[in-house]
């Protein structure tokens, strides 16, 4: 098959705040050099927009921010709904919330803003264009699908091909994917990036541990004026959730009238019935949510997963022709719930060292490997140095026992155990049992809502006359061998109902996937026990809408 190619000199693959932030500051290395017209700078995006595809609680801690701009960050325009106010940790039962006497230390956030990150990326996309001008191009719906590679050096990425049919065949309008060819390409795709996953596994990249995550349930409410005051915080641990099982939820209150809730729940508890879109809604039904959501409006929703494993889980995030930035790299401080800031900072060393490679005409990971360097000696190698074994003490001694020995690690810099704990992916820890025990959440007007309706606010629209973007590599398993052992826990983990066992001919069942529900959290590609089902992008850049998310 003849394919177009484009050369560029960087490529980055993913507009999230990691990549935005290395696009400018190597734009604006190159600028000062007098060297910017040299470089074909190029970022390509799979959302219809840059922002769409972006979701965060999102408390941010503004250091990061500062350094890329300024202290004037505000006065210039970046999109901030609320400082950080009135904070409050309760531990919740079924009946009771408990306010804790202190805030933990990891989860202070005076100083801190509360934004919608989407906006936050948008923004900076602006700044990008309006400093940087034409340098830079930003490509809107365009998904990379696959990796390009020589030996073990990353020579760019290849487009998705256009214009197949439902079958997989090739339609009229058929259009192979472009080949990006670059001397550089920075994956920046967020949380389980379906090339970031690919090169790791060709280039046995892994970390010392695998990636652990969780799923996070996001909500955006208006509320009835008087509940609670711009700045207000709230986290809560505890119920709904089993004592196996790591999570907890938020309340960011972004106005006097409108909040942000959310829950994130693990995947490596290990109970096949594990469903982190019923938590979320089972959370909501406590009086603690009960009294602040009843009369409001649900406006938006929507999920993504969170990676969790914190430093020992980091890929090698730096070779021959690419680097690994933001979420991407396991970059996310688990402790803090918070990965903006060092997606920023890791997007700005990142720019700076692609700088010198160009200016030094060297793109291997000889002149790379400053990337790990200079991370290792920022604030980012600190924060996540002191939280190393976070999820690995929760694993081993559950959420009761596991917060006292995660507390007692912090306070001593992570010093109490020996290095590193081990932790198994989320998979190997499900254990077989009924997944569609227990199931369901009753549905109660104005409060909980089911997943269906949960996609409808998410914006999530798919052309459905194209071939399904989740793969499954053996689905007569999904009918045999996954129901008898695990009940089918895809119709569980899965936040936007993409899984169904229907009624097949005969006596038999089929797995039926609704594709076009798919809000792009990837949950199933990391939960399911068999590792048969794959994420790739689809070919329509369809997706979730979570523009105010």
């Amino acid at each position: 098959m003849e394919r177009d190619t484009m050369p560029a000199d960087v490529l980055f693959v993913g507009a999230g705040p990691a990549n935005l932030a290395a696009a400018w500051r190597l734009g604006q290395v190159l600028k000062e050099k007098g060297k910017l017209d040299e470089h074909v700078i190029m970022i390509v995006e799979k959302g219809r927009e840059v922002g769409d595809h972006i979701l965060s609680g999102a408390i941010m801690d503004p250091k990061a921010m500062v350094e890329l701009v300024g202290d004037d960050w505000q006065a210039k325009g970046c999109p901030v709904d609320a400082d950080v106010g009135d904070e409050t940790v309760y531990t919740l039962t079924e009946s009771k919330a408990r306010k804790m006497a202190f805030i933990p230390p990891p989860l202070k956030n005076h100083g801190s803003v509360i934004v919608s990150l989407s906006h936050v990326v948008r923004w900076m996309r602006e700044q990008v264009e309006a400093e940087l001008g034409d340098s830079v191009m930003i490509a809107e719906e365009q998904p990379a699908s696959d990796v390009l590679l020589d030996g073990d050096t990353v020579t760019g990425a290849r487009l998705v091909d256009r214009g197949r049919e439902k079958d997989g065949s090739e339609g009229g309008g058929f259009e192979p994917g472009a080949d990006i060819e670059a001397r550089i390409t920075v994956f920046g795709e967020g949380s389980r990036g379906s090339l970031t996953k690919v090169l790791v596994d060709k280039l046995n990249l892994g970390g010392v541990n695998p990636q652990v995550y969780g799923t996070g349930v996001k909500e955006i409410w208006d509320v009835p004026p008087g509940r609670v005051k711009a700045g207000q915080v709230w986290h809560t641990a505890g119920w709904p959730l089993e004592n196996s099982t790591y999570g907890g939820s938020w309340m960011y209150a972004m106005s006097d009238t409108r909040v942000s809730i959310g829950f994130v729940t693990a995947l490596d508890g290990g109970d096949a019935a594990c469903d982190p879109y019923e938590i979320m809604q089972k959370w909501k039904t406590h009086d603690l949510l009960r009294t602040l959501l009843e009369g409001g409006t649900l406006v938006k929703s929507g999920a993504k997963t969170v990676p969790e494993g914190g430093w020992w889980s980091r890929p090698r995030s730096h070779g021959n022709g690419f680097l690994i930035v933001g979420d991407s790299g396991s970059l996310l401080n688990i402790a803090r719930l918070k990965g903006i800031h060092t997606a920023i900072k890791s997007g700005m060393i990142a720019g700076q060292v692609i700088a010198e490679a160009l200016l030094e005409d060297d793109a291997t990971d000889q002149v790379l490997k400053r990337y790990e360097e200079r991370l290792s000696a920022s604030f980012i190698k600190e924060e996540l140095w002191r939280v190393r074994n976070w999820r690995q003490i929760f694993s081993r001694n559950g959420f009761s026992k596991g917060r006292f020995v995660a507390g007692l690690a912090w306070a001593l810099g992570g010093k109490i155990l020996k290095d590193p704990v081990p932790i198994h992916t989320d998979a190997a820890a499900m254990q077989k049992g009924d997944a569609q025990a227990n199931r369901g959440v009753r549905v109660e007007e104005g409060l909980t809502v089911d997943k269906v309706t949960g996609v409808y606010h998410a914006g999530s629209v798919h052309d459905e006359n194209q071939p399904s973007h989740l793969l499954i590599a053996d689905p007569n398993l999904c009918a045999t061998k996954c129901r008898e052992e695990y009940g089918n826990p895809c119709e569980r983990f899965c936040p936007a109902a993409v899984y169904e066992m229907v009624d097949a001919a005969g006596d038999g069942k089929k797995m039926q996937i609704n594709f076009s529900n798919c809000v792009h959290c990837k949950t199933c590609d990391i939960a399911d026990p068999y590792g048969v089902i794959t994420w790739t992008v689809p070919q329509d850049n369809g997706g979730p809408k979570y523009l105010g998310m």
